[in-house]
């Protein structure tokens, strides 16, 4: 199962401590890699279809780019395929840009019946997954019942009305980390996240990873969602949890 890091701080933070450990602790996912990061509210992604881990070193790539990347939000994917082949548009983090933001998507998961979703809108027509499909089922449905959202809590009860419809029309496994650039938002419905804010041995910014023990021996505290309901969804800004609803 493929995994998922986010970095979301105050103001444009750097992740060369636990970005290299998320690769190698999360080396089993061998079908690509990618980080996504903002730079003046546009949407940059670095990706390959390379393992990011092999031979005891992480992606000579990768690593360099946990240096030099600074955001206040970073997201980063470790593949492993479910669907769709191995190459470079394959490998997450997914961009589209609607609503007057670029935004940046990666998902980890199974969902197949999503794959036969047919938008209308613009498509990432080379990647065959559920994973872009989920992407642009969300944008879709967002622009088509919530084209006027414009504050944080109106725009984050859209986002849980159209995931939830989304999971009820197409039943899956769903883990997916979407930011404009602002916010962060964080749902699961079949796996934890795990989050560590203000750590002393990495980045102080607050860290998420779907790796069970995190990335570190410090406290991370377990994001699970509640187990008779459709999934939980969070918002995340700067380093604060400031919204959580179980769907």
């Amino acid at each position: 199962m493929c995994d998922l890091f986010a970095l979301s701080a105050k103001k444009d933070f750097s992740a060369p401590k636990s970005l290299p450990i998320f690769a190698a602790k999360a080396k089993k996912n061998m079908d690509g890699w990618g980080i996504g990061y903002f730079k003046k509210d546009h949407a940059l992604v670095e990706k390959s279809a390379n393992r990011v881990f092999v031979s005891g070193y992480v992606h000579d790539s990768f690593r360099k780019l946990a240096r030099v990347i600074k955001s206040r939000i970073i997201i980063c994917h470790v593949r492993f395929r479910t669907s769709g082949p191995i190459d470079d548009c394959h490998s997450h983090p997914f961009v589209l840009s609607f609503g007057g933001h670029d935004w940046i998507f990666a998902h980890n998961g199974k969902a197949p019946a999503i794959e036969s979703y047919k938008s209308n809108n613009t498509t990432l027509e080379e990647a065959v997954s559920d994973s872009a499909r989920t992407f642009e089922y969300l944008r879709d449905h967002l622009l088509r019942h919530y084209r006027n959202v414009t504050q944080l809590p109106t725009l984050f009860q859209a986002l849980c009305q159209s995931t939830e419809r989304m999971v009820e029309e197409y039943p899956g496994e769903y883990n997916y980390l979407l930011s404009n650039g602002r916010t962060l938002f964080v749902f699961t419905n079949h796996r934890q996240f795990m989050f560590l804010k203000g750590s002393e041995k990495l980045e102080g910014a607050l860290l998420l990873t779907t790796l069970a023990r995190g990335l570190s021996n410090e406290k991370w505290i377990r994001i699970a969602r509640a187990t008779n309901r459709k999934g939980t969804l969070l918002a995340v800004s700067g380093t604060d949890i400031i919204l959580k609803q179980s769907l």
